[in-house]
């Protein structure tokens, strides 16, 4: 019967991949996991770099804070910026401005300004002024 043979295929090969998709989750949680510690000791830019990409739209306030701490800097309520111990050299027309921090923004207030419990906004990148 060509279409039980069928069926036995497509079934192996769903199962395969569903083993092959919880392998790859179960290995990242354990490497965010030491992100996320080794961010709250050392705030080391590799760390931050991790816990960015792991990151998502919408994700709860709560899940993100357990994840980074406590933010260094909040200019207004609902947006915090994560430092981390990389600076670049800044540029303006050609010329040295000095250093600038590496770090992660986050922005919980909608396109109307409003505070919600989500992210809405992140990005990682030079901090300047």
């Amino acid at each position: 019967m060509p279409n039980r043979e069928q069926f036995r295929r497509q079934f192996f090969a769903t199962l395969l991949l569903a083993i092959l998709l919880i392998s790859c989750v179960a290995q990242a949680q354990p490497l965010l996991e030491q992100a996320s510690s080794s961010y709250k000791l050392r705030k080391d830019y590799a760390s931050l770099e991790v816990i960015h990409r792991h990151l998502a739209l919408g994700m709860a306030r709560p899940a993100v804070e357990t994840l980074l701490g406590e933010a260094d800097y909040s200019p207004i309520e609902g947006q915090y910026y994560y430092l981390s111990d990389r600076r670049e050299r800044q540029k303006d027309a050609g010329e040295e401005q000095g250093e600038a921090s590496v770090g992660l923004v986050l922005d919980y207030r909608n396109k109307q300004g409003e505070l919600t419990d989500a992210l809405q906004t992140f990005w990682l990148g030079v901090l300047g002024e």
